[in-house]
């Protein structure tokens, strides 16, 4: 009984000691990356519908999702940048209100604004709007956090951002 364990323990020894060659290099992983389009001088008015509408060429693949940003503000040189959808309160005492929101296929998005009565809101959140599209794989979208905008586009690999008027 003695050898047995012995003989054991010294296999265990023997064979977790032991280092063979290092197997060959697998392949490269895919590399995730979305793409980022800001569109700059967006005017909402009754002519458009207060609707803009943008296409992609080449469109979205099957299952990426898409994110809208308006940017809300300039605070010392560093953009602020708020999903959509967002909504604004004018007049709590006529309830004048309005939103941004978005749709999109996999050709195109329309950002969209909706209220009560628009001529109530100021040329700030009507004209020369600046939006930005962000395309997310389908394989980031349960792993980051849709709110930030640099965490999305830090998850997603964007380096450029295609601006488009």
């Amino acid at each position: 009984m003695k050898k047995i364990i012995t003989l054991v323990i010294a296999s265990i020894f023997i064979f977790t000691a032991c280092e063979g060659p290092e197997g060959p290099m697998g392949p490269p992983g895919e590399e995730i990356v979305g793409e980022t389009f800001e569109y700059t001088n967006v005017n909402f008015t009754a002519g458009n519908n207060y609707t803009f509408i943008a296409t992609f060429d080449p469109p979205l693949i099957e299952g990426d999702a898409m994110i809208v940003y308006r940017l809300e503000a300039v605070d010392d040189g560093v953009d602020v940048w708020e999903p959509l959808p967002t909504a604004f309160f004018y007049n709590e005492d006529t309830g004048d209100q309005m939103q941004y929101r978005f749709n999109y296929t996999r050709g195109d998005v329309h950002i969209i604004v909706e209220g009560s009565d628009l001529t109530a809101f100021g040329a700030n959140l009507l004209s020369n709007q600046v939006f930005r599209a962000v395309i997310v794989p389908a394989d980031l979208m349960n792993s980051v956090d849709t709110d930030n905008i640099d965490a999305v586009m830090k998850a997603a690999n964007i380096k450029t951002i295609q601006k488009l008027q």
